[in-house]
């Protein structure tokens, strides 16, 4: 019972590792504090946190997307970055401003 167990265990940690290989990196690169994608800017590094989070800490990047240009590319890029940081959290902020193909906030649909 215990081999099934740890088998299991096993299983769910590697598919959740998954979760990010079915993004491309391919196309990004970072210089100083921007990633870039196809040579343009995507998006910039405004923070490192580090924190208490259920009795375990955790550290967070936090990245501010800079043009939304390539807003469908959100998951490659914290796909990208993770491969590069893998011990921080990801997370990207995008201004309102980039928002586009998607339902804005202000939009009425009733």
């Amino acid at each position: 019972m215990k081999t099934f167990a740890s088998l299991l265990l096993f299983v769910l940690v590697l598919g959740s590792c998954s979760v990010l290989k079915g993004y491309s990196t391919e196309g990004f690169t970072i210089e100083g504090n921007m990633v870039h994608y196809q040579g343009k800017p995507m998006a910039e590094l405004s923070s490192i946190e580090f924190a208490l989070d259920n009795n375990k800490f955790v550290r967070e990047m936090t990245f501010i997307l800079v043009n939304g240009d390539n807003n469908d590319k959100i998951h490659n890029l914290i796909a990208f970055i993770h491969s590069k940081h893998p011990d921080y959290e990801i997370e990207v902020e995008i201004p309102y401003k980039h928002i586009n193909n998607v339902e804005k906030f202000d939009n009425d649909n009733e």
